[in-house]
């Protein structure tokens, strides 16, 4: 079987989408959500239907293995539990308590436990899976996968609330972090570049609690990565790069969530020079630059008695007190946030920024919007100066729909304000998506012709259309018939 069928096999061991006609495999099978199976099979993830007493069983043997891994430091992907700990766990919660199971039971249990404990949980062949970019958790009963944009449901559940509960504080204590009635909502993220979101069940209405997870599927956040998965051509990739490399531009990098604009950001900063200084600031740690010369800073919301709140605009005014040669925000969340961003560009500190937007021009808008708001009674000319004089790159990055695929699908140039109106400079395009994408070159010239030459960068001898190896230099709608 090659891998792509495994692939596909093993996908839609979880997927709900129907099959095409005549088509066999285990997607054939209903999945509803919220049904239990019949049997346990450790290799997809379904659940048995456990009786009250072995629930109250696993209940505690989990209770007790977690206050084992508080005590003695057990990793999260269970270097040092063992199926043996599990099984020794449940006998001792039988024995101290009472309870009486049979073997079948037992083993139920420990292969509950073995999911939730070792880790992912329930959730781990979601997330091993290549093709899955997000996993929502509605409640105890409903996992819900996307593929890009295309949502699925799975049969994927956990045995009781309380297990899903257990489980979502499980994974918040790896990063140090619990959901309360005072802390309703957790966003953070884990070092490999998954991030999280978690609501507590208070603030969820009927369902609850909620639980997010976006699986980055670019790994590797180097060039060659941006290359290799097909988000944009070598040409413009280096481009990128020498831009980010002579630390005079800034970079402003647009788009829905979840069309890899972070990833795109720790791409660009392996060109980050070694001589740098650099500092970043965000709600949650993603960026986590390999440089020597890295500092970050992160906001903190305010405690329960309503202090000690720290913003992204506090910290930003804050690095220029650290004499920084880059800034970096993470995102412009909030109108005082996107002011003291664009104010630290206009004085000299190069640096990039994350903002949802629909297209590259529409960025500019969003800009104005936002710089308008926290400078109100302002004139838009002077606002408009202010974002020429502080940006120099707009990129613009997409997930189409059919593939659920990353591409960056715009590149400008922002140039002078002159007359009332930014000056701009499309430079690049996507123009056909699917297994052969394809962009555009847009303009053969740049405002930044010096430093693309001294990169040995000439847009000149590009050809009007970029595509990756074995595609055609035209696009396929505009490919002459043959013969």
């Amino acid at each position: 079987m090659t891998k792509e069928t495994d692939r596909e096999t093993l996908l839609d061991l979880f997927s709900t989408r129907p099959s095409a006609p005549g088509e066999r495999g285990p997607s054939s099978t209903s999945l509803a959500v919220g049904k239990e199976s019949e049997s346990s099979d450790e290799g997809t993830g379904h659940r048995v239907s456990l009786s009250p007493i072995a629930n109250a069983v696993l209940r505690e043997s989990r209770r007790e293995l977690g206050n084992k891994d508080q005590e003695e430091g057990i990793s999260e992907r269970g270097g040092e539990i063992s199926e043996d700990m599990i099984a020794n766990a449940v006998d001792r919660v039988c024995a101290t308590r009472g309870f009486s199971i049979d073997d079948i039971a037992r083993a139920d249990i420990i292969v509950h436990l073995k999911r939730d404990l070792l880790g992912w949980g329930v959730l781990q062949p979601l997330v091993d899976n290549p093709e899955v970019t997000d996993i929502h958790c509605y409640d105890y009963q409903s996992v819900v996968l996307q593929r890009g944009k295309q949502s699925e449901a799975t049969g994927i559940h956990w045995p009781s609330p309380e297990a899903y509960s257990s489980f979502i504080d499980r994974v918040l204590f790896r990063l140090g972090k619990s959901l309360s009635t005072q802390q309703h909502t957790v966003d953070a993220s884990f070092p490999d570049g998954k991030r999280l979101c978690a609501v507590h069940k208070s603030v969820c209405g009927a369902r609850g609690p909620l639980m997010t997870m976006r699986v980055p599927r670019v790994q590797e956040a180097t060039l060659e990565s941006l290359v290799s998965y097909q988000v944009a051509p070598p040409l413009m990739v280096n481009y990128l790069a020498a831009l980010t490399r002579t630390v005079e531009h800034t970079f402003i990098v647009s788009g829905e969530t979840g069309t890899g604009k972070t990833t795109l950001m720790r791409s660009l900063g392996t060109q980050f020079r070694a001589d740098e200084s650099i500092i970043a600031v965000e709600d949650t740690p993603e960026l986590n630059y390999q440089h020597p010369y890295f500092r970050s800073l992160m906001s903190r919301t305010a405690n329960t008695e309503g202090v000690g709140e720290v913003t992204l605009q506090e910290h930003i005014r804050t690095t220029l007190r650290l004499c920084p040669t880059r800034v970096i925000l993470g995102e412009m969340r909030t109108p005082e946030a996107a002011e003291a961003f664009l104010e630290a560009a206009q004085t000299g500190h190069s640096g990039m920024s994350t903002v949802h937007a629909r297209n590259a021009r529409e960025t500019l808008t969003r800009l104005e919007s936002l710089l308008g708001r926290a400078q109100r009674g302002v004139s838009m000319d002077i606002i408009r100066q202010q974002i020429a004089l502080a940006c120099d790159v707009v990129i613009w990055q997409c997930r189409e729909k059919a593939s659920g695929k990353v591409r960056m699908a715009e590149v400008i140039e922002v140039g002078h304000f002159v007359e009332g109106n930014i000056q701009i400079r499309p430079m690049f395009k996507l123009v056909e998506q699917g297994d052969n994408p394809q962009w555009e070159v847009l303009s053969y010239s740049s405002f930044h012709e010096d430093v693309l030459e001294r990169n040995g960068i000439y847009l000149g001898d590009a050809p009007k259309f970029l595509g990756f190896s074995g595609a055609s230099n035209v696009p396929a709608h505009q490919e002459a018939p043959a013969g």
